[in-house]
C-alpha cells in the first residue's frame, strides 16, 4: 500500500516537473526573443544606414554638361558638376564628410539629413558634425566629346577646368 502512495507521489511529481519545465521553456524563451529584438533595435541605432562605394570615374557627354552659370546633378554618381561665367566646369562630391550621406543643394549651399552638416556654396563646412568640406573633383576633358570626373579624386576648393 506504501509503494502504491508513493508512486503516485512520484507520477504526480513527474507531471508538475513536466508542467514546470514547459511553462519556464516557454517563458524564458520569450524573454530570450525579446532581448534578441531589443539588441537588434539597439545596434540600428548605433550603426549607421550608409553605403561607401568604391570611388570611381564616369563620363559625361559634353553636350550634355550644364549652361555658363548653372549646375546639373548626378545623383547616381552623388556630384554636382557647376559651370561658372567662363564656361570652365567644376565638381563637387555630394557625400557628407561626416558619416557619408548624400548631401542636398539648399539656398545657401549644402545640407546633410542625416546629422545637420551644413556647407556653403563653395562646400565648405558652416556648421555641424562634418570635419572637412565636401570633396572638388577633379575633371578632364577626354576624345569623343566627353569630360571624365573622377568621384574618387580630391583638388582644391573653387577648381574649375577650361572645356573645348
Amino acid at each position: 500500500m506504501q509503494d502504491e502512495v508513493t508512486q503516485r507521489e512520484t507520477e504526480a511529481t513527474e507531471k508538475t516537473t513536466r508542467r514546470e519545465f514547459i511553462v519556464r521553456s516557454a517563458g524564458l524563451g520569450a524573454v530570450g526573443l525579446t532581448c534578441a529584438a531589443g539588441l537588434a533595435g539597439v545596434a540600428r541605432f548605433m550603426l549607421p544606414t550608409v553605403t561607401y562605394l568604391t570611388p570611381k570615374k564616369f563620363l559625361v557627354n559634353v553636350a550634355d554638361l550644364p549652361t555658363p552659370g548653372n549646375e546639373l546633378v548626378y545623383p547616381e554618381q552623388r556630384v554636382i558638376v557647376l559651370r561658372n561665367g567662363e564656361g570652365a566646369l567644376g565638381a563637387i562630391s555630394l557625400i557628407c564628410t561626416h558619416l557619408g550621406c548624400t548631401v542636398y543643394r539648399v539656398a545657401t549651399g549644402y545640407q546633410c539629413p542625416c546629422h545637420g552638416s551644413q556647407y556653403d556654396n563653395e562646400a565648405e563646412v558652416v556648421g555641424g558634425p562634418a570635419p572637412v568640406g565636401l570633396a572638388w573633383l577633379p575633371i578632364k576633358q577626354v576624345p569623343g566629346g566627353q569630360v571624365e570626373i573622377d568621384s574618387g579624386g580630391r583638388v582644391e576648393k573653387n577648381t574649375f577646368y577650361p572645356v573645348a
